[in-house]
């Protein structure tokens, strides 16, 4: 199948680039104390998964539950559940999951919460590796230094744990623009890097063996790895374009296929991309190679194009747009069209896909 061919709105990927993209990431790596340990939560498809394992990464790392599971189910061992698990339901999913793969950790920040893990793995006659995480992004984390040693100190001590080390995730770092902005980012970087510099001493010198610093994303880890045991980025496999901003070694790698459905004037074409095939949480989509056209979202299942008045699109036109956010574009999608040039390579399952529980 050619990819004119493909029915629309489809989500489609340029092998050449996805591959450019995870050679990029593994050269830089090369040799460094830091380690790949790819987000699954942006491509959501264990293909990919195996991809960056098979080019140096260490494994990969999932936000929840579920695209854990799916992760195991197609054979990977190696995960960092980089997210809390709480609640009797989960945790019994967690430990179900430990019994397959051993070598699962997860992230806690809060003793009752570690507790509560340690008596259902205890129980389960299981170890579970577990970082503590600091609060440097903004959302989960403890309070890094002492109080983070002192939670990882009691967490030594449940049975059914086993302290692995530090999470320090600085997620709004990422997005910063280094034309723009790199003065910001340096100075937030240095901060975070010193304030785990800092911890890791402190666990260490408490007698804690901090085997995994893991943090740092496709925005920063170019300024943290040297600080880190491995690295988390997400979004440079595939890349939206305001990422792109910010890290500007990767490409585009992955766009939404659209056709021109309407043509009311001269200016405006109407395509069959709306808010139901972009996450529209990252502003509007930029239509490839084609900075003279502006699109908009224009509802649910459509979007509009401004164009030059001299434009030649035509009704039945194919067009592809690259979208502001591409886990959540991800999200909305079941498969994936794997194209080299022109050709459709490969269909893949987005396994992952809706997996948020």
């Amino acid at each position: 199948m050619e990819k004119r061919e493909i029915d629309t709105p489809a989500l489609v990927v340029d092998l050449d680039l996805v591959e450019k993209n995870l050679r990029t990431l593994a050269d830089f790596l090369y040799g460094k104390k830091a380690v790949a340990r790819p987000h699954f939560k942006t491509p959501k498809t264990p293909i990919i998964a195996w991809k960056q394992i098979d080019i140096g990464a260490k494994g990969v790392c999932a936000q929840k539950l579920g695209e854990t599971e799916v992760l195991v189910n197609a054979g990977v061992r190696d995960i960092l559940l980089t997210n809390e698990i709480a609640g009797e339901t989960k945790i019994k999913r967690l430990v179900n999951m430990v019994k397959h793969s051993p070598d699962l950790k997860i992230c806690v920040d809060n003793l009752e919460n570690a507790s509560a893990i340690s008596t259902v793995a205890s129980n389960a006659e299981l170890k579970i590796g577990i970082l503590v995480e600091l609060r440097v992004g903004g959302r989960c984390g403890i309070q890094p230094r002492e109080p983070a040693v002192e939670l990882a100190k009691e967490v030594n001590k449940l049975r059914g744990l086993e302290f692995k080390g530090i999470q320090a995730y600085a997620g709004p770092l990422n997005l910063i623009d280094q034309r723009e902005g790199m003065e910001r980012k340096l100075s937030g970087c240095r901060e975070v890097n010193e304030t785990v510099a800092t911890t890791r001493d402190l666990m260490t010198g408490a007698g804690l063996d901090v085997e995994i610093v893991s943090g740092a994303g496709t925005g920063t880890y170019r300024l943290q790895h040297e600080y880190y045991t491995e690295v988390q980025p997400g979004s440079y496999v595939f890349m939206d374009w305001r990422y792109k901003i910010s890290a500007p070694e990767f490409e585009n790698a992955l766009t939404v296929l659209s056709t021109v459905v309407s043509k009311p004037q001269a200016d405006q074409a109407i395509i069959d991309s709306g808010w139901k095939t972009m996450s529209a949480d990252g502003g509007p989509a930029k239509v490839k190679e084609r900075d003279d056209v502006k699109y908009e979202f224009s509802g649910d299942e459509h979007g509009r194009l401004t164009l030059p008045r001299s434009s030649d699109v035509k009704i039945g036109e194919k067009v592809e747009l690259i979208p502001s956010h591409v886990c959540t574009t991800v999200n909305l999608y079941d498969k994936l069209f794997a194209c080299r040039k022109d050709t459709v390579e490969a269909v893949w399952e987005i396994a992952a896909r809706g997996r948020s529980q």
